[in-house]
């Protein structure tokens, strides 16, 4: 798929590396959408593919799916027909693709897209704090749905800044 946005990515990546900083473009961090109403964004694998790698590499693949049903801002705007999904490992919290339905889904993807690039697993993105009312709050359910192992691999998490 050609997408303006990852073409910048890829140019801006080979302009570091040519400058001799370590500069190498995640393509499955990078996000596209539909701009149809509603909208449709999705990043990462599919389940199909997903479900490919892991019979490959002997993970199991989860799969996590939240509405817009319930979500506030959603319905304010007449909206709630949307939905988004996380395809997820399990064992380690690792996100493999976020597919999104809905009102604004071409910004709400970004959140994922950042996640995937940055390997921030679910275990860790499940915490952060999302403003209510906001459309946001999608992600921040369909995280909080995902059930992943206890003992999968966590990553540090920094101290607490007091205010």
């Amino acid at each position: 798929m050609m997408l303006a946005h990852a073409a910048s990515a890829q140019g801006i990546s080979v302009i570091e590396q040519i400058s001799g900083n370590d500069n190498t473009l995640d393509h499955l961090s990078v996000p596209a959408a539909c701009f149809t109403h509603p909208e449709i964004s999705m990043v990462g694998l599919t389940e199909p593919q997903a479900r490919k790698k892991g019979e490959e590499g002997g993970f199991e693949v989860s799969i996590a799916k939240t509405s817009f049903k319930a979500n506030t801002k959603a319905l304010a705007e007449n909206e709630g027909e949307g939905l988004a999904k996380l395809i997820y490992r399990p064992d380690t919290g690792a996100i493999l693709g976020v597919h999104i339905l809905g009102l604004h889904a071409a910004d709400l993807i970004h959140e994922a897209s950042n996640a995937i690039a940055m390997k921030t697993s679910i275990k860790d993105i499940k915490f952060a704090v999302h403003a209510h009312p906001t459309l946001s709050e999608v992600l921040d359910e369909l995280f909080k749905s995902a059930k992943v192992e206890e003992n999968s691999s966590v990553l540090s998490k920094p101290e607490p800044v007091a205010v």
